[in-house]
């Protein structure tokens, strides 16, 4: 075994923001100590604390889909030790400077690029290993680890390289995580090998890597599979990311032209399996607030679903969840008035719609923006509703109350103590929301809708098309039409499925059962604490990124990254570290 200067009591694996988060949250928990815990880091992303999500290096093309105003990153507060200080850091809003603006409700919600959360959070990070670096108590490793395994009682990690860390304790705080490639693109893949000409990204980040890639030129024809936010980020690489400039014809509505340099590709289409397109946000405070549900609204919400979760009854379908925010939907769209579309439902009959919509989408209602009318017309409605320049349909307000409900709903449901059928059934709901709730900005959907309409972006063949790869290119069919492209970027990103993840850390762990899941469309079993747990018992492993969804519910937002569940981790933590010291 390694000597005891080399035994450090705790790994971070990945410090993007959750790992950010652990390491504020553990020496938080630890201030009252005499001796404190070292902490080794294994990060292989350049800027520590934004990870790959977030790099500054990225293209401004990628943009968030949460508004300067509404990042809810908590800030951190000094932290006095004996020998050195933490200084504090502040939100993203008063790093940015938004808070020292007197913004009126009506002025347009700015979003941020994603490089720019990444400067906020490596800056963070840097205010806080700095201290911690020099003091003696921090070590980063700038690779990858690829095991972890058990012996003597501590945790062996081996990083990609050879070298290995003996620790008492892991935080796995990676994000996200390939998975095994669907039959679709495993097909593609392997045909792909064997043609001249014709290329596949399964992944869409780095964006910059297709427009870097040999051959690309004006000429070339583009297929973007998939039709949420990554796709846009595509768009806008193929755009903007070549030259062209997007021109505001009107402040109010937002909508552009497309001004192109002549560099663009000749041809790009986007398609999915459903063909709708995400909804946007609201397009400044005033209309959002619309949305908001009250005081009361939110405290009746959190008794409902609480005294279902603590009943003695087996619960087995999401009418629990439905049924609590259906009240707070009909409140809010009654309230609006002649803002919405016209009816004339009572309260009951409009909370039945709400609850029938919410089981089941393809119902079709007077109220309900029709799945049958084109890709591009349901975005310049959706747009048009958001700033408030058509009738709010019962569908939008749902999406939009929904997510200013889901950090409720995330805390009441997080550890609960739900079947996990159940439990993969409210995961389902709240990812087909996701349309609704992490809907991008006004502009990002008039961007692509100037696209539409330069003729460069293709919404002919959206909806679930026929593909065949051939000699010469991906062939569409659909409606009798045909088209053909030569390029092929996979815009779908992975969802945190442990058992189809490809990467050798998370797969390296369950093949030797460290760790299992709690559902073959989820991720693995923690306690409150993050600590992974087995049929075995407890391992000294916490499991703090998107792979412990299931357990945890909202993994996906970066505001999820801080707070109370890596306060809950590093308490527990510390706790154990007492003991042994």
């Amino acid at each position: 075994m390694e000597k005891k200067d080399n035994i450090f009591a705790l790994a971070i694996i990945g410090c993007g923001p959750r790992g950010l988060s652990a390491l504020e949250s553990l020496y938080a928990a630890a201030k009252d100590l005499e001796n404190l815990p070292n902490c080794v880091i294994v990060e292989h992303a350049k800027y520590l604390g934004a990870g790959p999500i977030y790099d500054l290096d990225q293209p401004d093309t990628n943009w968030l889909n949460v508004s300067e105003r509404t990042i809810a990153i908590p800030p951190r507060s000094e932290l006095k030790f004996k020998e050195f200080t933490i200084p504090s850091f502040p939100n993203f809003q008063h790093w940015s400077g938004y808070a020292k603006r007197d913004s009126p409700e009506s002025e347009v919600d700015s979003f941020p690029s994603r490089s720019k959360l990444g400067q906020f959070l490596n800056e963070r990070y840097l205010s806080i290993s700095k201290a911690l670096i020099s003091s003696g108590l921090l070590s980063i490793e700038e690779t990858e680890a690829d095991q972890i395994e058990q012996i003597d009682g501590l945790l062996r990690v081996r990083l990609v390289g050879g070298k290995s860390l003996i620790s008492h304790e892991v935080a796995l705080c990676i994000g996200h995580q390939p998975i095994k490639l669907d039959d679709q693109l495993s097909k593609w893949q392997t045909r792909v090998q064997a043609l001249d000409g014709i290329d596949l990204f399964t992944q869409p980040y780095p964006v910059k890597n297709i427009i870097d890639l040999k051959g690309f030129t004006k000429n070339s024809s583009v297929a973007i599979r998939g039709f949420g936010l990554a796709m846009i980020d595509v768009a806008r690489i193929l755009s903007i990311g070549l030259g062209g400039k997007f021109k505001l014809l009107d402040d109010s509505s937002r909508e552009m032209d497309y001004i192109p340099s002549g560099k663009e590709p000749k041809k790009v289409l986007a398609f999915s399996l459903d063909g709708l397109p995400m909804t946007p946000k609201p397009v400044n405070k005033k209309i959002d607030k619309l949305f908001v549900p009250s005081k009361k609204n939110l405290s009746t919400y959190k008794i409902s679903v609480q005294r279902q979760i603590d009943s003695n009854e087996s619960l087995s379908s999401t009418d629990f969840l439905t049924s609590a925010i259906a009240p707070i939907v009909v409140d809010k769209f009654v309230a609006m008035k002649g803002d919405v579309r016209k009816h004339s439902l009572r309260e009951d009959e409009l909370e039945e719609l709400v609850l029938k919509w919410l089981d089941d989408e393809d119902i079709a209602h007077d109220l309900i923006l029709s799945k049958e009318i084109s890709a591009y017309d349901a975005m310049l409605k959706f747009v048009n509703m958001a700033t408030g320049d058509e009738k709010i349909s019962l569908d939008y307000c749902i999406g939009q109350v929904w997510r200013h409900t889901q950090p409720t709903m995330y805390k009441l449901l997080s550890f609960a103590p739900l079947s996990d059928a159940l439990i993969a059934d409210i995961v389902q709901l709240d990812e087909r929301l996701k349309r609704y709730t992490y809907g991008p900005p006004i502009d990002s959907l008039q961007q692509i809708l100037a696209l539409v309409r330069s003729g460069i972006l293709d919404l002919d063949y959206v909806k679930n098309p026929d593909i065949d790869l051939g000699e010469d290119g991906y062939i569409f069919n659909t409606s009798g039409k045909t088209t053909e492209t030569t390029i092929m970027i996979n815009s779908v990103l992975d969802a945190p499925q442990i058992l189809k993840v490809v990467s050798p850390l998370p797969k390296g762990l369950i093949n030797t059962s460290l760790i299992e899941p709690i559902h073959d469309k989820l991720g693995v079993r923690t306690r409150e604490d993050a600590l992974i747990e087995t049929e075995n018992g407890v391992v000294p492993v916490a499991m703090m990124g998107r792979l412990a969804k299931g357990t945890l519910i909202g993994v996906d937002a970066v505001a999820e990254c801080f707070g109370n569940r890596s306060d809950l981790w590093a308490e527990g933590f510390v706790g154990r570290f007492k003991g042994r010291i």
